[in-house]
């Protein structure tokens, strides 16, 4: 009866709590993610300093910031 016990429930109490727990974590991961309200930030290529995404333009295939030294 132990081996029964040990050598297969066990294990699949083990996978099924661990799986259970892994969604819960990643579950509350995105949800502080979701309701966090921290900014999207990205490097501009050309000053590599980072700014919001919305302060952003895509000038010759480069990310670029809206600093006129940048644009140009």
């Amino acid at each position: 009866m132990n081996f029964i016990v040990v050598g297969v429930l066990a294990p699949i109490a083990y996978f099924l709590i661990r799986l259970l727990v892994k969604k819960l974590v990643i579950n509350f991961i995105q949800n502080l993610k979701r309701n966090s309200g921290v900014k999207d930030m990205t490097k501009c290529e050309v000053c590599n300093t980072y700014v919001e995404d919305d302060q952003l333009q895509s000038i010759n295939g480069k990310t670029v910031c809206s600093k006129t030294s940048c644009r140009e």
